[in-house]
């Protein structure tokens, strides 16, 4: 009877095992803030989905609980977002007019990691000026997760705008009315 009784448990803790969670997300939201010329916002993670798509091999799991900013992970953190969440958009480098196309580097301030699992990533970056149309690509951990949704609300001049993305859609147009 023991016998059975331990099967079962090793049976369903490897069910559980498989199926962590039903859903992969991230959420990015972005604001720009005229005052002090940069787009500043915060991209969610599930924090286990996010080391294992930056870590493949699984190195990474449970290291970005207690991650600080000195820690060579954090830099990790930081690459991944401007690989997988870019916007290019018109900007202005010698006049107040679009002369050129600008691409995102975020800059990640700081993280914190919630008790529901999830990272929070606070990012920020300098820009002179944006101008319509901002093209956005939102492809983290796709691919690791090819069911993965995520979503994105930019803010601009108090107008927002949400979009979202699915591994076959991973690219959107924002109109910044």
């Amino acid at each position: 009877m023991s016998k059975l009784i331990y099967f079962l448990c090793i049976l369903a803790s490897s069910n559980f095992q498989a199926f962590g969670h039903d859903y992969y997300f991230a959420y990015a939201e972005l604001t720009y803030n005229q005052l002090t010329s940069q787009l500043e916002g915060t991209v969610i993670f599930s924090t286990h989905d996010l080391e294992r798509a930056i870590e493949p091999n699984g190195s990474l799991i449970g290291k970005f609980e207690k991650v600080s900013q000195t820690d060579s992970q954090f830099k990790l953190i930081e690459n991944y977002i401007n690989q997988h969440l870019v916007l290019n958009y018109g900007c202005a480098k010698d006049s107040n007019a679009v002369d050129v196309f600008c691409m995102s580097s975020f800059t990640l301030e700081g993280l914190v990691t919630q008790l529901n699992g999830t990272i929070e990533c606070y990012i920020s970056m300098p820009v002179n000026a944006i101008y319509a149309p901002v093209y956005c690509q939102f492809d983290a951990l796709m691919e690791q997760f090819p069911l993965q949704q995520n979503k994105l609300t930019f803010t601009y001049r108090q107008v927002k705008e949400t979009v979202n993305f699915i591994a076959i859609d991973t690219q959107h147009t924002l109109k910044l009315q």
